[in-house]
């Protein structure tokens, strides 16, 4: 099966369903795109980025040679019948049942927004420590690097000259019209009082002019699925996070 190398055809077959494509989408920055292969017929992509392969697929038909070209362990974010295939010739572990959520363009707390700071590069610190309040519950976000604060858009919320929340995006391309938004965490005493709300409409606020936001939360993140859809997400689909961690013995 061949690879794609064509940046047009990638981003026509990735716009067919670019909230399930969002994270994709923003893979074909300049900056980005070299460490990426992409194969087909199902279009699937190998993503070599801090330290992680990172496997997308948008359907099961060119699993098997895309696993010929990563580097174990592997991210997995797919849907159910990649998975299956995936399982198919490796060891899969770790898995977590997801919820992609999409941006319709509405919000209602436009007003509070304006309560968040943007945070920079001088902030990676105070975020690290906020962040690290969720070790101990498994709460952390998963994927966090200073390099996000730079190139993304992130706002949070101080009280007694702490960080007590933060939201910002893990990808953001302007050129691509896409974004996702993450790493949003309120610390665990602080909770109850809007501050997620308030740091997620900042973040939207940062990204006007973007026509496909998305953003991943786990399936049985009830309180956190009321307030993205309080500020005008709704579910796309679902899909499984999870750890491929070698070839199967059987392979």
């Amino acid at each position: 099966m061949p690879i794609l190398t064509n940046k047009d055809d990638i981003r026509a077959a990735l716009r067919r369903d670019p909230v399930w494509g969002v994270y994709a989408l923003s893979d074909l920055d300049a900056t980005l795109f070299p460490r990426t292969k992409w194969f087909v017929p199902d279009l699937t992509l190998v993503l070599d980025l801090y330290d992680t392969t990172i496997l997308f697929s948008t359907g099961p038909g060119a699993v098997r040679e895309a696993l010929d070209h990563v580097t174990w362990p592997v991210h997995l974010q797919v849907q159910a019948d990649v998975l299956a295939e995936v399982a198919r010739y490796a060891t899969v572990t770790t898995t977590k049942l997801m919820i992609r959520m999409a941006w319709n363009g509405t919000k209602s707390d436009r007003a509070a927004s304006r309560a968040a700071r943007r945070l920079s590069a001088e902030d990676v610190p105070a975020l690290r420590s906020l962040y690290a309040d969720g070790d101990a519950t498994g709460e952390s976000p998963d994927f966090f690097f200073p390099s996000m604060v730079t190139d993304g858009v992130f706002f949070g919320m101080d009280e007694g000259g702490s960080l007590v929340a933060a939201a910002g995006t893990h990808v953001l391309a302007r050129e691509e019209h896409a974004a996702a938004i993450g790493n949003v965490y309120t610390r665990r005493d602080r909770r109850g009082r809007g501050f997620g709300r308030v740091v997620t409409s900042a973040v939207l606020d940062g990204l006007a002019g973007i026509g496909t936001i998305g953003l991943n939360v786990r399936a049985d993140n009830d309180a956190a699925i009321r307030m993205y859809e309080g500020l005008g997400f709704v579910r796309h689909c679902q899909f499984i996070e999870a750890l491929a961690t070698g070839w199967r013995e059987t392979v």
